[in-house]
């Protein structure tokens, strides 16, 4: 068999018949592709930045649904372009040089090069880039993206949504879930010759329309149970892991796998798990069809399997009633005091803890409020998500809200938390139920009066300088005083004051300022210290010179008191003997002129005249003589 007989064989889809008629169902698939692509961008944008997670399985789903269509669409067009290429080759056109295509044939092609034709091998390049860049990776990063929203969420982490949006949101994809509805059944008249993706493209229509439903339920019954939501989300995000699995195994498999003799150009995207569930409109007849059609196990033979058939949908449906009817039933905790509603008429009469009856959703419910639990709220500054100290010269808030003071030439931030609870009483509780829409939002307004009635007339030293306990039992009178003057319903239990400091801004130039102050008071005091030091040390010099002047005249006094006597004691002496007191006195020169010198005696008879001395002086020659020597 050559060939062009093996690739003209396609599985019994005529493609003479879709060329005779122009453009096929190209119109149709494109928007369904449009639809379920756009739905997705806008699903997918609206839950990130909501960061909902029924939105975002929805939107993965969308994106999903949407592959099938534009794999369907690109699809239809090559099986166009496939026969085309046929109807080339049956009038034999002329045909490319074989290098021209050779790169497009495998081994098994080559042997029959000959009746291949260039126009064939570009859809078949056509073909392999189909599976590779329209199939196979869009859905491995459709999985991807499934994987991550399934195994990286928690349920701590699910976004609460108000409810007037939960029901806005599960109204619309309700009607969403109407359209997908409208497209599947435009889909099912168009039989598999005419185009062979009709039938996945209406399984993947359905998927859209049951997802949509179920998001629609979790919105909806977050007034009734809020977890639910959560539950629906990651069920519905396995069901569409296990889908997009199965999916990318088959298109690898038919991308990559044996094509045998009779193999079709391109098969149909065929999915056993949307089969299994969507072949029909109810899910519990798609399961019993598909399971017989494939497994050839009828469920029509027996009696109790058709009346369980026949009573699965009455008995669906009591459930659902008596779940709805169980809405009616509406419990208050311990901790709370609740409020009922009536078709939007609010009743003014505080429900006790218990069990409390009331109009099943959505005609009435009970609202509720925590009137125990004390709560906080930061005054001065937006808290970070991460509370870290520093010093408040650094960020340390996610923004703070400087007060002016005095002149206006001056600022302060003030931060402080402010502990509240709603009032137990019915006055009380009923003017924070009824009074204000958002009385958290109005106690912190007042707040921010009081840091201004108590700052407004100071400066920043004062402001810096006062009692900080002081400052905040102030604040949270003015605070008490305001929520009971305006009928809040708020209790102020405490205020507590942790920080009071400039603007961070103006930190450097405060910083500077208090440096130089202080500086200015440390020269001050050392100037005073060297002051002190230098007046003691003259006072000490003073006294010393003092006394030491002290002692010395009073030693020359003594000295002179001491020679005057002795000069009175020369007198008197040298009056009672004057020979005998000269011959002393010379006696008394001479001892101190020969103190240090040797002194020899000689008789009188030496002597040449009478009183005449001799002294020998030699040895001081010898001594000047060795000392010039030396020299």
């Amino acid at each position: 068999m050559t060939q062009h007989s093996d690739l003209s064989q396609t599985a019994e889809i005529p493609f003479g018949h879709e060329t005779s008629s122009p453009g096929g169902h190209r119109g149709l698939i494109l928007a369904t592709a449009l639809f379920l692509t756009g739905a997705g961008v806008v699903a997918g944008g609206y839950g990130l930045t909501t960061a909902m997670y029924s939105v975002q399985a929805v939107a993965l789903q969308a994106f999903l649904a949407a592959l099938v269509a534009w794999i369907a669409l690109n699809a239809h067009r090559l099986r166009q372009s496939r026969a085309e290429a046929e109807t080339i080759v049956a009038s034999s056109a002329e045909e490319q040089p074989a290098a021209a295509r050779q790169q497009w044939l495998s081994s098994a092609d080559r042997d029959t090069e000959q009746t291949y034709h260039a126009v064939l091998a570009d859809v078949e390049h056509g073909r392999r880039l189909h599976y590779l860049f329209v199939a196979v990776l869009p859905t491995a990063v459709v999985a991807l993206l499934i994987g991550l929203a399934l195994f990286v969420r928690g349920a701590e982490e699910a976004a609460v949504v108000p409810e007037a949006q939960a029901t806005a949101l599960g109204i619309l994809f309700l009607a969403i879930s109407c359209l997908w509805l409208v497209l599947a059944r435009s889909f099912s008249p168009i039989s598999s010759e005419s185009l062979p993706e009709a039938h996945p493209l209406v399984l993947a229509l359905r998927e859209s329309q049951w997802a949509s439903v179920l998001a629609a339920v979790g919105l909806l019954s977050q007034m009734v149970w809020a977890p639910l939501d959560w539950w629906i989300s990651r069920v519905l995000l396995i069901w569409l892991l296990a889908v997009a699995v199965e999916q990318l195994a088959r298109l690898l498999w038919a991308w990559l796998g044996h094509r045998g003799e009779h193999a079709p150009f391109l098969p149909p995207l065929v999915s056993f798990l949307r089969e299994l569930v969507f072949v029909r409109g109810n899910p519990v007849a798609s399961l019993f069809e598909t399971v017989e059609s494939h497994w050839g196990v009828s469920f029509r033979s027996s009696w109790a399997i058709r009346f369980v058939r026949r009573a699965l949908v009455p008995t669906g449906l009591m459930a659902l009633l008596m779940f709805w009817g169980l809405s009616c039933l509406s419990m208050v905790g311990p901790s709370e005091l609740g409020l009922r509603e009536t078709f939007g008429h609010l009743e003014r009469a505080p429900l006790q803890p218990g069990l409390h009856f009331k109009l099943p959703w959505p005609l009435g419910r009970v609202l509720r409020f925590e009137v125990k639990r004390v709560r906080s709220q930061p005054l001065g500054y937006v808290e970070l998500d991460r509370p870290t100290a520093y010093l408040w010269t650094n960020k340390h808030a996610e923004e703070e809200f400087a007060l002016v003071l005095g002149d206006g030439a001056e600022a302060v931030v003030v931060n402080a938390i402010v502990y509240y609870k709603v009032r137990e009483d019915d006055a009380g509780f009923l003017d924070y139920a009824l009074r204000f829409q958002n009385p958290e939002l109005a106690l912190e307004g007042f707040g921010y009066r009081a840091l201004m009635e108590r700052t407004r007339n100071s400066t920043v030293r004062a402001v810096l300088a006062t009692n900080r306990d002081a400052f905040a039992t102030e604040i949270e009178r003015l605070m008490q005083q305001y929520a009971e003057e305006n009928r809040l319903g708020i209790e102020v239990v405490d205020v507590a004051l942790f920080s009071l400091h400039p603007p961070i801004e103006a930190a450097t130039d405060y910083l500077e300022v208090v440096s130089a102050g202080i500086d200015a008071t440390r020269y001050v005091t050392e100037a005073s210290g060297a002051r002190r030091v230098a007046i003691e040390n003259a006072a000490a010099e003073g006294a010393k010179a003092v006394a030491d002047a002290t002692v010395d005249a009073a030693r020359r006094v003594g000295k002179a008191v001491e020679e005057s006597a002795e000069f009175v004691a020369v007198g008197q002496a040298y009056d009672v003997a004057p020979e005998a007191f000269e011959l002393r006195l010379r006696g008394d020169v001479v001892q101190e002129t020969l103190a240090d010198r040797p002194l020899i005696l000689m008789d009188k008879s030496f002597t040449l005249t009478p009183g005449e001395f001799f002294f020998d002086f030699r040895g001081a020659r010898s001594e000047e003589g060795l000392n010039q020597g030396g020299r």
